[in-house]
């Protein structure tokens, strides 16, 4: 899995935003800590928050590989003490080579008194990293194994002996609206999606929740028109209007509506044969 900040220009811009408010808020707390012109506050701020940037894109490859998940809870929590001082360390020791190469005559005593400050903001930012990181992956992880699950219900089905009953088609769904009925007609549909024991189904004119199983409008609504793109979800091929890399092996489509939907990799499989892509 690509660290998620650069799988696309949105995430990334967003990621580099995140770190520009950040340094801008050390600098407004150093300002009226030193008697220094603002600019230096600025560069200290930027060096500071810029710097943990980049290294939370390394944390993030440690993170991921290490696998802390398979130690007990005390090798857990050494393995992150080791790691945490490690980085603040690594942090600490750039911001201040940074700022020693940036300042007039090399002079970054202003900034000394600062250290236990930056101490402090770098075992919070390693928390919070931390602590994303690890849902992150585990989310990541939820993903795949459902993926697996696809994959695995494709193949039974796959293997399963054809019928010779033909499946009837259905042209239109009736939902109940408090005391109404009201009647979509199938090319209305835009997705439908996953509620529990409920499905919603997604029109223009709004959405309707129906008590029905996914299943059967796999298998009632036109193959031709509509793909299962996640175990969760199947979308009209025909109101898609963008497709977009979300993950390493996943896409996000964008409906016409406005709708985002996530396509695993074997629902994308189908809706690239349904496209002739």
């Amino acid at each position: 899995m690509e660290y998620p900040a650069l799988q696309n220009k949105v995430f990334l811009s967003t990621y580099i935003l995140i770190w520009t408010v950040i340094s801008f808020a050390i600098s407004l707390v150093v300002a009226p800590l030193v008697a220094l012109p603002f600019g230096f506050c600025i560069l200290f701020g930027a060096i500071s928050g810029y710097l943990f940037g980049i290294l939370a894109i390394f944390l993030w490859s440690v993170v991921k590989y290490a696998d802390y998940s398979a130690q007990n809870q005390f090798q857990r929590m050494v393995s992150y003490l080791a790691l945490a001082l490690v980085s603040v360390g690594i942090w600490i020791g750039f911001t201040f080579l940074m700022l020693y190469i940036c300042m007039p005559e090399n002079n970054i005593a202003p900034f000394e008194p600062f250290i236990p400050l930056e101490l402090m903001l770098g075992c919070c930012f390693f928390i919070i990293v931390l602590v994303t990181y690890n849902k992150m992956i585990e989310k990541a992880k939820e993903s795949e194994k459902e993926e697996e699950l696809e994959e695995i219900e494709q193949t039974i089905e796959q293997t399963q002996p054809d019928v010779a009953v033909e499946t009837e088609m259905v042209e239109r769904v009736a939902v109940k609206v408090g005391s109404k009925i009201e009647v979509i007609m199938v090319p209305d549909i835009l997705a439908v999606q996953a509620e529990g024991d409920y499905v919603m189904i997604h029109t223009a004119q709004g959405r309707y929740l129906k008590e029905q199983t996914m299943k059967y409008f796999e298998e009632h609504l036109p193959s031709n028109l509509f793909v299962r793109v996640h175990r969760s979800c199947i979308v009209n091929v025909q109101v898609i209007s963008k497709i977009e890399l979300f993950e390493k092996q996943n896409q996000l489509l964008t409906l016409q509506n406005g709708l985002q939907v996530k396509a695993s990799a074997t629902g994308y499989k189908l809706l690239k044969r349904t496209l002739n892509l």
